[in-house]
């Protein structure tokens, strides 16, 4: 019987709410849950609870959108004209890609490093509320004998 309420004591000690990492590069990132992959808006609907944390994912994500919409536009500047049977690629046109592709980069840092506070926010559980019922078991020994004492 002392083993089950050893096993069920640290079994109720344990925080229910998983960790949450990042993995990635400037090209894409990762998200992993308790080491399982999931998707970035899986992370965003975890850290809803967690205004402080949820907000900087969004903002993360914001900048993510943008750094992808200014490289995208880089890559759309010189691209069509690689596909063309007779390529021209002007000067030009390669400068401005280039240029907005290059500009997309610290965007996209930016948006990494948003991600990776909201994460440590997360995983720090400064943020965590702590529950109202929180169930605790522990060992008394007095004059009387052993005894359990249970806090709800």
């Amino acid at each position: 019987i002392s083993y089950f309420f050893l096993i069920t004591h640290f079994g109720l000690a344990q925080n229910d709410t998983p960790l949450i990492e990042r993995k990635g590069n400037l090209v894409q990132n990762h998200y992993f849950i308790l080491g399982k992959g999931v998707s970035e808006r899986q992370v965003l609907k975890k850290m809803k609870p967690y205004e402080v944390a949820h907000d900087r994912m969004k903002s993360s994500r914001r900048w993510a959108f943008t750094s992808s919409v200014i490289a995208g536009l880089g890559a759309g500047a010189f691209m069509p004209s690689i596909f063309d049977p007779s390529p021209k690629i002007t000067l030009a046109s390669l400068i401005t890609g280039a240029s907005l592709i290059a500009i997309a980069v610290p965007f996209k840092r930016l948006a990494n490093r948003k991600a990776d506070e909201a994460i440590e926010l997360y995983n720090s559980r400064q943020l965590m509320v702590n529950p109202k019922n929180k169930l605790s078991f522990n060992l008394i020994f007095d004059q009387q004998g052993i005894g359990l004492n249970m806090k709800f």
